[in-house]
């Protein structure tokens, strides 16, 4: 901009010099034409600027990590060509301290135009993009025009399912034994099968046990105890780790992994989670893959802290006896008994049954 009223104010100089050596009608009329150049750009930019329309939208709700985020930029101009708008924006993941300031220049044109742009969805979380300001110069290049820019746009990165997750809690909850139980008797100790009951057309094969099937010579499928008098929750501990930024990320991966198991096996749970920015302890009932994307489009509202404020935060709620809590937390979280765990994902992530 200054390039240019330097190159403005150098033409001026000229022509009133060639006015004041030739003294004709002609160089009189450029000069004129000239003083009064700046005052039509601005009031035809500023009628531009008045109406001028910019909007970023993420087409998707949910991306797997490691893809790239299209984001959508819509300018609307119904006036007169310019020479293009700047943008200024932020994009961030809610859950880690990395916000990130990005610009882009977009052609001003007459019309309404969309330009495509991407992003990377590097880890689990709500990624953000949200507008800050938007800058247009007139038409000489003298003047910029500056306001606020009202814009958000947002994406849900899920991660992937993780075998090893699934195998863990598939094997806790169905951890006992299974011998006595094809006499139809419930089980009252450690496991977690109330009983056998015959194969319903509809059941899922997961839940088909090939053992009593293969005594009785007719297909078994496994009720578990808590459909009838347990409550099953999944508790997320939303722990920013200082020492490792991808920690987080792991958390919410063995979380989903498993809740990805209970909807398989068809049993109803809770997932909770403290929000630390409202003050509260949330808890959302699960019963299909709809339900728990939803579950985690709240969860991802939420903001990530360096305490231990879910776990707090459930030791004062109220629970059976028979209830049973799995706990997604840091290895380093040292208020439970080590026999309570019941597996480790990744070496830095503790999953405990309390």
């Amino acid at each position: 901009m200054l390039r240019n009223r330097i190159g403005y104010f150098n033409m001026l100089v000229a022509m009133i010099v060639l006015f004041i050596f030739y003294h004709n009608f002609f160089f009189c009329f450029a000069l004129i034409l000239i003083a009064l150049l700046p005052f039509i750009s601005y009031f035809l930019s500023k009628r531009v600027w008045q109406q001028l329309q910019v909007k970023a939208e993420i087409p998707l709700m949910y991306i797997g990590t490691g893809n790239d985020v299209n984001i959508k930029f819509t300018v609307k101009n119904d006036k007169y060509p310019m020479p293009g708008v700047r943008l200024e924006y932020t994009v961030d993941n809610g859950f880690y301290p990395n916000e990130e300031i990005q610009e882009m220049s977009l052609p001003l044109r007459k019309g309404t135009h969309s330009y495509d742009w991407s992003i990377k969805s590097v880890y689990a979380g709500r990624i953000r993009l949200t507008g800050k300001t938007i800058k247009m110069q007139d038409f000489l290049g003298l003047y910029v025009f500056t306001k606020e820019w009202d814009c958000e746009a947002a994406i849900s990165a899920i991660p992937p399912e993780s075998d090893i997750i699934m195998d863990i809690i598939e094997e806790a909850l169905t951890n006992g034994n299974e011998q006595d139980n094809d006499s139809g008797n419930a089980v009252e100790d450690v496991t977690q099968i109330k009983e056998f009951r015959e194969y319903i057309p509809g059941d899922r094969l997961q839940r088909v046990n090939w053992k009593i099937s293969a005594k009785h010579d007719n297909l078994f499928v496994k009720v578990f105890e808590m459909e009838y008098n347990r409550t099953l929750t999944l508790l997320v501990e939303l722990y920013r780790d200082s020492d490792s930024i991808g920690f987080l990320d792991e958390v919410i991966t063995a979380f989903y992994s498993a809740a990805l198991k209970m909807i398989d096996l068809e049993m109803r749970f809770n997932v909770q989670w403290y929000d630390v920015e409202s003050g509260r302890f949330v808890t959302e009932i699960v019963e299909e893959p709809d339900g728990l994307m939803d579950a985690i489009q709240q969860m991802y509202m939420a903001s990530s802290y360096t305490e231990y404020h879910a776990y707090e935060k459930y030791k004062e709620a109220p629970h059976k006896p028979n209830d049973m809590t799995v706990y997604f937390t840091s290895p380093n979280f040292g208020g439970y008994d080590d026999s309570r765990r019941i597996g480790t994902y990744k070496e830095r992530v503790a999953i405990i049954c309390l």
